[in-house]
């Protein structure tokens, strides 16, 4: 069917209305697809050349979905709703990031159709006027094709399409938020005119529906209301945009509420901005409980700068010299005696003195460990009996202070300071081997040591310990119980360390990441078995940043729960996407999970939600953990596994050989598959050791009833290998190189054919 078969072109008409549909909420592209099985043609659009109709496929998704809710935001910022629809191509090959659609329905209630609204940019769903004014310009066009479609009375409506206006009047008759429609000019003083009010309006300000038809909203305004707020929704009204403001309005009593004000401009057919339809939500409780915090938060300020100022004065005061000066628990020098002396020697070059003094920060390694397993009482023993030990290693003039937690600062001063510092280090490294004997068992610890010399460079103590502490994390990144000297360019590495962290956070935050997918082979029959999901980071100045590199930061910042939870999600809903669209393929899904995701508390309730969201089956996931898992609280982790294979969820054992106990671990725990790291597949040709360790390995999967995958599989003549060995399964970039979505979607496709 076609828009003449109504026996009047209504092109302009509709195009007008779409228009107007987009315009409301503040969308650039606007389309009516109308049914015409299989496809569905277009009848009307704005913004863009008229796209190609809906294939069946897309028809079916979005019918399925427009028949769950009379409003579909897709790709919603806040939702993460996918849906497929080929045909849409805004000009300028520009990404759609934000869909709402709307059914436009019939007089038997069925869906003739459906009226979208898109934008290039994304959006965090619709305000509520604008939702109303989406479903009424639906309702407008099913009473335009219905009235010319009446061949007895071709300018009525239909009862069933009267019925549905009356319908969305009476969601507004009965709304809890307040509605208002006003007419669309004058903008400028006096406003516009109210036209209408619902009962939650009248019920809100006090005001009846008599004294308020022909005024201008401005009677609920008073000296109170945020000039600034008033100001911008001045600016979108000019503009003839939707708004959304909060505002400090005044009931007819002279009581004071707050509104979470929406407003979205009606045009008519003819594209005539005609009203201004606003709904207000009474936002008072939520206001006064901000206040409320907002005053707890200045009082705990002013609380904080009167207890700062308190311990300033202690410190000052000769008679708390000990107190201000020494820690509490270990009995050594404190940070403030440190910066004291620090300050001291550096004022030395103001007398022209030499300087001689040189700086050693040392930070425990592992010391959380001992908290998190034995208690905090246990790490405090462990921190006096290291201050004991360090003090064992101090020439007579030497400072030793503890800065903070695990943290502690050696002054060295004097002629042969530097050699003196480089000495000492190493003796403390050899005092700390050791064990510690605390509650009845010995305790094994090394430290991390930066060393500084002081220098004509440096104005203040800040600056020595910075550097210090950053030579001390250089220290660390070689291993536990090392020690570094400082160079100018770890400072640059540390800068540019920051500088990343923060780039992560904000590549959270606009949307910077990708998956890529790798096939993974039955390597007897070549058949694709599944997809190992793989993260990709497009920085916009440093360019693809390896997960290498990111993926330790998130941990350490504390954002890899965000960035994992994204990835699992966005994989399991691509796999079943791909599922229906080739359930033939039988496909798997393999995902990286870190340590510390596996350890939050709401790991499992996360997967089991993405699971049911995304509808992929839980007996085709399988999460890849790492050996070094088990390191720390194996008895959690343990829990975690069994409760993911109580889903249905696999469980497989990555990088297998390349770091702990693995065998301990496959007979401990239930693994479902193990993966040979690709340094055991790259060195197997050309060396018998390595070549008798993946022989065992695949030994032990038949013997076991393990999964075996073989990773990194790079040549020909790997493959034969691993096909004679009876490797089940292999992936590599022989056989495919991850790849991004549009690229394996045609992988898939040509399978399917096939």
């Amino acid at each position: 069917m076609t828009i003449t078969d109504y026996g009047i072109d209504q092109t302009p008409a509709l195009n007008q209305l779409v228009r107007s549909a987009a315009h409301s909420a503040d969308c650039p592209w606007g389309v009516f697809y109308w049914t015409s099985e299989p496809n569905w043609s277009v009848l009307a659009c704005f913004g863009m050349p008229r796209p190609a109709p809906l294939d069946p496929d897309s028809v079916s998704h979005l019918r399925n979905a427009l028949d769950q809710t009379d409003l579909l935001a897709i790709n919603d910022t806040r939702t993460e709703t996918a849906l497929m629809l080929p045909g849409l191509r805004p000009p300028g090959g520009r990404e759609v990031r934000f869909i709402a659609a709307v059914p436009v329905k019939g007089r038997q209630d069925e869906i003739l159709g459906a009226l979208l609204i898109a934008d290039h940019e994304p959006h965090a769903g619709l305000s509520a006027a604008q939702r109303y004014v989406l479903h009424t310009h639906a309702v407008q066009l099913a009473f335009r094709l219905d009235a010319h479609n009446v061949h007895d009375t071709p300018n009525v409506a239909s009862p069933v399409i009267s019925e549905r206006l009356r319908l969305l009047e009476s969601v507004v008759v009965h709304a809890n938020d307040a509605v208002l429609i006003t007419e669309a000019e004058p903008i400028e003083l006096p406003g516009p005119r109210i036209v209408y009010c619902n009962a939650a309006f009248t019920r809100t300000t006090g005001y009846s529906e008599a004294e308020v038809l022909g005024k201008t909203p401005r009677l609920l305004q008073n000296e109170q209301t945020n000039r600034q707020a008033l100001d911008r929704l001045k600016a979108a009204l000019r503009k003839w945009q939707p708004v959304e403001v909060e505002l400090l309005n005044m009931r007819r009593d002279g009581s004071e509420f707050w509104v979470e004000l929406s407003i979205v401009p009606v045009a008519d057919e003819r594209g005539w901005f005609t009203h201004w339809v606003s709904v207000q939500r009474d936002i008072s409780e939520r206001k006064q409980a901000e206040e409320i915090s907002n005053q707890a938060r200045i009082a705990q300020a002013e609380k904080l700068a009167l207890e700062a100022k308190l311990l300033e004065r202690q410190r000052i005061e000769a008679t708390l010299a000990y107190a201000a000066f020494h820690d509490d628990l270990t009995k050594l020098y404190n940070r403030a005696f440190v910066m004291d002396r620090l300050n001291k020697v550096l004022g030395r070059k103001h007398s022209g003195l030499p300087l001689q003094a040189t700086v050693l920060f040392l930070d425990l390694d592992r010391f959380k460990l001992v908290n998190d397993s034995l208690g905090h009482r246990a790490g405090d023993l462990l921190l006096m009996e290291v201050a004991r030990r360090l003090e064992s290693c101090l020439r007579g003039g030497d400072t030793l202070a503890r800065v903070g937690g695990d943290e502690f600062v050696i002054v060295i001063e004097g002629e042969g300071h530097d050699r003196a510092a480089v000495r000492l280090a190493q003796e403390i490294i050899d005092q700390l081997q050791a064990p510690f004997r605390l509650s009845d068992q010995d305790i094994f610890t090394s430290c991390s040591i930066g060393i500084v010399g002081v220098s004509e460079e440096y104005t203040t103590p800040e600056e020595l310990l910075r550097d210090a502490d950053v030579a001390m994390y250089a220290a660390k990144a070689n291993g536990a119980g090392n020690f570094t000297p400082f160079t100018g360019s770890m400072r640059a590495n540390a800068v540019e360390a920051l500088s990343l962290q923060n780039d992560l956070k904000n590549a959270i935050a606009q949307r910077e990441f990708s998956l890529h997918y790798q096939p993974i082979y039955d390597s007897l029959t070549g058949a694709l078995w599944g997809v190992e999901s793989l993260i990709r980071w497009h920085h916009p100045q440093r360019g693809l940043v390896s997960p290498a590199t990111f993926i330790p930061i998130a941990e350490e910042i504390g954002v890899i729960r965000e960035i994992g939870r994204w990835v699992m999600d966005q994989a399991c809903t691509q796999l079943q996407a791909w599922t229906n669209q080739y359930p033939e393929l039988d496909l798997h899904l393999s995902v990286n999970v870190s340590a510390r995701e596996l350890k939050q508390h709401q790991f499992i309730a996360e997967v089991q939600s993405i699971l049911e969201t995304s509808g992929f089956p839980a007996n085709r996931l399988q999460i890849e953990v790492t050996e070094n898992v088990f390191l720390h609280d194996p008895a959690l982790v343990g829990q975690v596994l069994e409760k993911l294979r109580s889903l249905g969820v696999q469980v497989a054992l990555d990088d297998f050989g390349t770091e702990y106990s693995s065998l301990g671990y496959i007979d401990k725990y239930q693994i479902d598959s193990i993966k040979i790291d690709r340094s055991f597949v790259l060195r197997m040709l050309t060396h018998r050791r390595t070549m008798a360790i993946v022989q065992s390995i695949l030994g032990l999967g038949q013997a076991l009833d393990v999964k075996i995958v073989a990773e990194g599989v790079e040549t020909q003549a790997q493959l034969d290998m691993l096909r004679a060995m009876g490797c089940p399964y292999v992936q590599g970039f022989l056989l495919a190189r991850p790849m991004p979505p549009q690229k394996m979607a045609k992988l898939l496709l040509t399978l399917a054919d096939d």
